[in-house]
């Protein structure tokens, strides 16, 4: 067994097919069934099953995949821990998020790592909902090094990371946009888009403390959609502050009362397990904790 079967085979799985695969390894589709054919000689079982949707993991593939990815890690940490010692921090850092992070947030944290740490390579991951199960199980299996996760979550030892908090977002013609702030009673008759950047968990929430439920009109997918519907008038909604640098064109962001507030921290495996960049990416984000902390108390 040699480290491009296991390159392979990590590949075909994370893309979903050979042709993919190849390309994202930068070597022919050829190349790329002949190495996994070896292995699969060399295991003596199946690992993927092709249908014309691309390649799946049969069961046994699924068991094998987490123990090449660890393979991988292994080798990719012993290059960080080398280069560590040289005194040159290399590797490769992959973080899962959920979405209302990647938009300005984790942006502007990996600039500014990639800016001191030009020879370490970030990933990141969208997970395409606010919800815990897939970035956990991204960690168990090791697709990531680390998670950014709103919590609480139940499940993972997590660092408290920002504390945030849910606006609404109106049209820049409402009358709404002329409010210092506005509650659910405010907008419980008006249209609601929903929208996987929100926190529905919480909206939930802050609407039933008042007896009410939103009037759900469109469940959109885009935090850009979301906003033109909402400026075209179409809707409000209530999103997360840290999703916005600043405000979009054409709409306004008004704080909620009483206030809606979520924290987010991140996870990660243990400082053990960790390789020298992401220990450093990770202290970072505690970097940056700290600071936004001591800011609130100026």
């Amino acid at each position: 067994m040699r480290i491009h079967h296991l390159l392979a085979l990590v590949a075909i799985a994370d893309k979903g097919s050979f042709t993919r695969g190849a390309r994202s390894l930068n070597i022919s589709q050829s190349s790329l069934s002949h190495a996994m054919t070896d292995l699969e000689d060399e295991l003596q079982v199946s690992l993927f099953v092709r249908d014309r949707q691309g390649a799946h993991l049969t069961e046994i593939g699924r068991r094998v995949l987490p123990h090449a990815r660890q393979a991988l890690r292994s080798m990719d940490s012993m290059r960080s821990e080398a280069g560590a010692g040289r005194g040159v921090l290399s590797g490769q850092v992959r973080i899962g998020s959920i979405p209302s992070a990647t938009v300005s947030f984790l942006p502007r944290v990996i600039a500014d790592f990639g800016r001191q740490y030009r020879k370490v390579e970030v990933v990141l991951l969208e997970e395409p909902s606010q919800g815990i199960e897939p970035l956990t199980d991204w960690l168990r299996t090791g697709t990531i090094d680390l998670a950014l996760v709103e919590l609480p979550a139940h499940g993972l030892k997590v660092t408290p990371l920002i504390d945030d908090e849910m606006l609404a977002i109106v049209s820049r013609g409402s009358a709404f946009a002329r409010r210092k702030r506005l509650s659910v009673v405010d907008l419980a008759e008006e249209p609601f888009v929903m929208s996987r950047y929100s926190s529905e968990r919480l909206i939930h929430e802050a609407y039933a403390q008042q007896d009410l439920s939103p009037v759900v009109r469109f469940e959109v997918q885009d935090l850009g959609t979301l906003v033109s519907m909402v400026r075209e008038g179409l809707g409000i909604s209530i999103v997360p502050r840290v999703a916005f640098s600043a405000t979009p064109p054409g709409v306004a962001l008004v704080p909620m009362f009483p206030r809606i507030r979520r924290e987010l921290g991140f996870a990660m495996k243990g400082p053990e397990e960790s390789m020298p960049a992401v220990a450093a990416f990770a202290e970072r984000l505690r970097e940056l904790g700290r600071t936004r902390a001591l800011r609130r108390l100026r």
